[in-house]
């Protein structure tokens, strides 16, 4: 599929349905004062990734709540991958507690910073694209894969129409997509400026699409994946949670999050990455190169005398399609 969480006609099928009833956890934007020493979440079968998020008392409660989907295509599909996403249905900007949407193909990290589809891969392990789309909290998400919208962006909710999609899937991608869902911890937003052109009317933008050529480029986003060794994930997010930022002093910032896996056991590792949103490569750069930069490294602080990662962190950059933004930002 092409869509947001579908990875086969029968888990797909069952989406709107095996989820339903789950009891949602709700949370606030700080640490937790009163809470049990374990919050549980209700397993969504439908991805086999996603299992029970535990956590304890001292972790961050989330601020908001990201869907992503990984894709890997067949060499040379991006624009046809583009494409179809350009002309599907959907009213995802208008839904209760959408905050922001983009497509996002990978990027070399190169000294000169060209853009365009994805490069030859320099792992096996990344994925060409991935569609993310940040939510107010955990609701909002559910409230739209168990309502109409999905099944409008999913074949139009019938059989028929979701066998057609999958069937044309096959000769864009590389295998199935692969959904994770995360916690959105420590949000700075930058408020958009008036005149933004992702305000979309009906709830998506009319970009054109010829298959052929790229997409032209909305928004450039920047991960840093980590794997935070078991028992240390409270102490990773207070050492974040202490960090000094002047992000939105920056020209060219749009919104940072710190995501935190949903899931009992990331199939990749990657338990925690940062999130950082610009509205071009040039301003990334910029930050990178500033004061603001070094500064908030160097003041850093933490206590911890034992390993926190299970080995180096992993950057991975994006240029981002099809970008739409809630007039609250992200």
């Amino acid at each position: 599929s092409l869509h947001h969480g579908a990875v086969s006609m029968s888990s797909a099928i069952s989406f709107a349905t095996s989820v339903r009833g789950c009891p949602v956890v709700g949370r606030r934007a700080h640490v937790a004062r009163r809470v049990a020493p374990v919050v549980t979440r209700c397993n969504a079968d439908i991805m086999s990734e996603v299992g029970s998020l535990r956590l304890t008392e001292n972790q961050l409660q989330a601020s908001r709540y990201v869907a992503s989907n990984r894709f890997k295509l067949q060499k040379n599909k991006g624009p046809t991958f583009e494409k179809r996403w350009a002309e599907r249905k959907s009213r995802l900007a208008n839904l209760d507690g959408f905050r922001f949407f983009t497509l996002m193909r990978r990027v070399e990290a190169s000294a000169g910073g060209m853009g365009g589809p994805p490069t030859a891969a320099t792992s096996d392990d990344e994925y060409d694209y991935v569609s993310l789309t940040i939510w107010e909290d955990k609701s909002g998400f559910d409230a739209w894969r168990t309502g109409e919208a999905f099944k409008e962006a999913h074949g139009g909710g019938t059989v028929f129409g979701f066998a057609e999609m999958l069937i044309s899937s096959l000769f864009v991608l590389k295998g199935n997509p692969k959904p994770a869902f995360y916690d959105g911890l420590l949000p700075v937003v930058k408020p958009p400026a008036d005149d933004t052109p992702w305000q979309a009317v009906g709830g998506w933008r009319d970009v054109p699409a010829d298959g052929v050529n790229p997409l032209n480029t909305d928004v450039f986003v920047a991960m840093n994946r980590f794997k935070v060794l078991p028992g240390k994930e409270a102490a990773f997010e207070m050492r974040w949670r202490a960090r000094e930022s002047r992000l939105t002093e920056m020209d060219g910032f749009l919104t940072f999050l710190l995501l935190r896996r949903d899931a009992l056991k990331a199939e990749d590792g990657y338990n925690y990455s940062t999130l950082t949103v610009w509205n071009s490569r040039g301003a990334f750069d910029n930050w990178r190169a500033s004061s603001a930069n070094a500064n908030a490294r160097k003041k850093e602080k933490t206590t911890e005398t034992e390993p926190m990662f299970d080995g180096p962190p992993s950057p991975v950059l994006y240029e981002g399609v099809l970008a739409l933004l809630s007039g609250k930002g992200a």
